[in-house]
Order: structure tokens, then sequence, then C-alpha cells
């Protein structure tokens, strides 16, 4: 079929013809654009972002008031393996140092006892006194035989005596009070010790702290890192400064320690010497004088106080009766010590000088200090059985071993107090650990830490994450379970941190 050419006047038109025809009729022209529409859509989608925009800005200003209002930020520490120096855990009983039993030779009545228990004495108080009419009836009789020469030999025995005693007790109480300055001056030198080792501890963080910002932009931030490093080494000189001063007066203190003993011994041996020569002519006195000197040294016995300073714990003899063994007990109360037993398996981490930290699990207030001064690693007695049984399979966590603490400094303590003590034994892990200060304990026993989740935008959530726990060092404590994954922002202080709380973090 031949290709049919019509006019655009003719009826038989093309398709193309007829949309041309349309266009001019009803539509555009030919190359005109479309203006309406698209304008009307840009409209749209700017009116959109502004809304957006507006949303997001009060957002993050409702939000940004949110944490402002917060306060101070939150410190956290990244979770991550620690080094930690160990500690070995256990508990004792307080008990003091220096404990006096009195008694006495003498087989005479009691006449009175002046003291009861729970009263606190001073050293020289009298404390008993026994009954001396028998002891005055022989000496008034003996007096009435001998002639003047056999009284004079009696007092000269006794005055030698008395000199001798006297000698004695006032060396031990120069003695005592040496002790006492070097005691001081050492703790004051541990105390200067302990603080310049927490100030080099800040100074080294801050140091480590600017060294990590030493790259960034932000020049506020370095420059008050290096204000802190600044500060922090300026504590630091000083606290070192004071610490040797203190092992200075620590040292002079305990020269003067051994100067005091090498003179109080010559004193005493000097008054034996005199006492042992007056003694020596004994044998030329008559039978009346020497006993009349025994006589005169029993008078001064039935007098009997106090050789220290405390707090009487025991009253055991009866007035009116003759004493067998103790009369009664006087312990110092400030001079105190606590034996802990230790488990078989730690007893080689055991060693005299071991720092230990004491505490009382129900009673806030009590703290102290001290060093382990015995280390009994031997079983006996009672012990002795427990390792037996032990070794039979009766046990299986037996403690017979033990060692001695010395406590030089306290709060609160009380003898015959139940203690914690936690030993450092100097050794230094490396595990995953979050600061001690960081862990929570729940009504039924459950251990748990608070980290701050993060939720976007620079906001963080507190949630509770359950943990299981190991050793405790001075300042970490070491994770061995729980659902603590690495690298979480553990909340170091979250006394007053409620689990779904918005807080600010400062690392």
């Amino acid at each position: 079929m031949e290709e049919t050419n019509v006019s655009n006047n003719g009826l038989n038109e093309t398709a193309a013809d007829k949309k041309i025809s349309w266009d001019e009729k009803y539509g555009r022209k030919k190359g005109s654009k479309k203006k309406g529409k698209p304008v009307i859509i840009i409209i749209i989608v700017v009116v959109v972002l502004a809304i957006a925009g507006a949303a997001v800005y009060g957002f993050s200003n409702v939000m940004k008031k949110a944490t402002d209002s917060l306060g101070n930020e939150t410190l956290v520490e990244e979770y991550k393996k620690q080094d930690m120096t160990t500690y070995i855990n256990s508990t004792g009983v307080v008990a003091s140092r220096e404990v006096q039993s009195v008694v006495t030779t003498l087989q005479y009545p009691i006449k009175e006892i002046k003291v009861d228990v729970g009263d606190r004495v001073k050293k020289g108080d009298t404390v008993c006194v026994i009954d001396d009419k028998d002891i005055d009836e022989r000496i008034e009789a003996l007096e009435a035989q001998a002639s003047d020469e056999d009284r004079r030999q009696a007092k000269e025995l006794e005055i030698a005596d008395r000199q001798l005693s006297q000698a004695i007790n006032s060396s031990a109480r120069t003695v005592s009070r040496a002790e006492d300055s070097v005691d001081d001056a050492q703790e004051a030198y541990e105390d200067a010790k302990e603080d310049y080792e927490k100030a080099e501890k800040a100074y080294k963080k801050a140091a480590k702290k600017l060294k990590k910002k030493s790259k960034a932009t932000n020049t506020d931030a370095l420059k008050k890192s290096s204000d802190e490093v600044t500060a922090a080494k300026k504590v630091m000189d000083a606290a070192e400064l004071a610490m040797k001063e203190k092992q200075v007066a620590y040292e002079t203190a305990m020269d003067g320690y051994d100067q005091t003993v090498d003179g109080q011994i010559d004193a005493v041996a000097s008054a034996e010497n005199s006492n042992e020569m007056t003694h020596s002519n004994v044998s030329t006195y008559s039978a009346i004088a020497t006993e009349l000197a025994n006589y005169y040294v029993m008078k001064e016995k039935t007098i009997i106080k106090a050789d220290q300073d405390g707090i009487v714990t025991s009253v055991s003899a009866t007035e009116g009766l003759v004493p067998s063994g103790v009369i009664l007990q006087i312990e110092n109360d400030q001079n105190l010590s606590v034996t802990v037993d230790i488990k078989e398996r730690d007893i080689f981490k055991m060693d005299e000088g071991m720092d230990a930290i004491i505490s009382n699990g129900s009673i806030e207030e009590v703290s102290g200090k001290g060093k382990v001064s015995k280390v009994i690693d031997f079983v006996s007695g009672e012990a002795e059985t427990d390792q037996l049984n032990a070794l039979s399979g009766a046990q299986t966590d037996n403690q017979s071993y033990k060692v001695v603490i010395d406590i030089n400094e306290f709060e609160k303590l009380l003898l015959g107090m139940k203690i914690k003590v936690k030993i450092a034994t100097g050794n230094e892990i490396s595990v995953m650990a979050v600061p001690y200060t960081a862990i929570m304990e729940d009504e039924d026993g459950k251990e748990y830490v608070y980290i701050a989740k993060d939720q976007g935008s620079g906001i963080c959530m507190a949630t509770r994450v359950d943990i299981e726990t190991g050793e405790t060092g001075d300042y970490y404590t070491e994770i061995t379970g729980g659902d603590l994954e690495e690298g979480d922002k553990v909340i170091c202080y979250p006394d007053t941190i409620t689990e779904g709380s918005i807080v600010k973090i400062s690392e």
C-alpha cells in the first residue's frame, strides 16, 4: 500500500499532526516551559526543611538545657585491664600489745582492790593493797631485838634494793619516751611519704592527659591541661620536700633513741653494781639485819601500782583471800594489735612490714592502718588439729597459719572488736578491673556497677550492669564475671546515680 500524503486541511491527518493541533489549540505553545508546579514543590520542601531544622534545634536546645541542669560532670573510667596491688583479706579481734598481769609473791590476804573492770588507770596508780598487819608485827618484833647496827644494815639493804628498782623503772620510762618519739616521727614520715606518692601519681596522670591532648586543635583544652600539670608538679614538689624533712626527723629520732638506750643501759648497770656491792656484805650482817631488810622490802610490796596506762579488763582475786595467780589485768587500749588467720595457699605471700588496712563491716566510722609484725608460719595446738582434719578431708579450707598486725593508726577502735583486715601483698597483677568506689550492692547482696551508655547526640544514660568481683587492690577491684564489656564507661562515684538517669560524663 502506498503512503498517503494528505495536507493539514485534509481529513486524513497523521498522529503527529493531531498532537501539534491539540497543543496549538488547548496546550502550551511549542518551546514554552511549565512554571506553576515546580515553584509549589520548592516552597513545600523549604517549609519542611525549616520545620525539621526547628525541631532538631528545639530538641538539641532542650537536651542541652537538660544536661546543663545536671550540674557537675560524672567521672567515668573505661573498663579495661589494670595494674593493681593484691590484698589478702581476713578477720580478727582487736587486742592490746601492752598487757599487765598484776601479781604478787606475798602470801598475805588482799586488803583492798581499788579498781573495777572497765576503770581507766594511769601508770603509778595504786590498784591493790595487800594486808600488811602481819608484816608490821614482824618488823616491830625484829626491830625490838635488833641493835642500832642491825637496823642500819637493814636500812642499807632496803635502800640499795629500792634504788635499783627506781633506776630500772626510771630507765624504762626514759626509753619508752624515746621510743614514742621514734614512733611519732616514723608515723609522720610515712604519712608524708604517702602524700608524696599520691601527689606523684596525680602529676603523672595529668602529664599523661596532656600528652594525649598535645595534638588537639582546641587550644583552650590544651592550656587547661598544661595548667593542671604545672599545678600538680608544684604540689608534688612540695610533698617531696615535706617527705624529706620528715625523713630527716625520723632518722634523728632513731639516733636519739639509740643514744638513750645506751645511756640507760649504763645507768642500770651502775645501779646493779652498787646493789651487788651492798649485798656482798650481807654475809657480814647479822641474821636479824638480813631478815629485817627482807621485811622492809615486803612492806613496800604491799602497795601494788599500775605499771602502765590502760583499762582494767579483768579482776580475778577476792578481797580477804590470799591471791593465787593473777589479781587483775590492765590493757593499754591505745597500743593495739590484731592476729588474723591466713589460708595455707596465701601464707607464702606474707612478710613482715606489709601494710594492712582495717575496717568494720557494720560501723563505718571504724578505720585503721597497721603493719605485719610477725608471721606465724607453722601449725601448733588447735591449728594442728585443723590441719590434720583438712588432710583427712574433714576440712577443705583451713586457716591454720596466722600473722600479727601492729595497729599504728586508728579511729573508733575498741578492745575486743571484730574487724576486717586487708593485707597488701605488694604483688602487682594485670586484670580486668574497675575502681572499688564504683561497686554497689543491692538488698540481695548482688554486686553491680552503673555504666554511662551512649544514647547519641552526646547524651548518656546510667545503666546497671551486674558483676562478680575477685581480688581488691588499693584502688581497683578485679572483675571475674558478670555482664561488663571491655570499653564500657563505668561511673566511678555512683552514690547519687539512679538507673535510667541522664548523665554528663568526664573521663
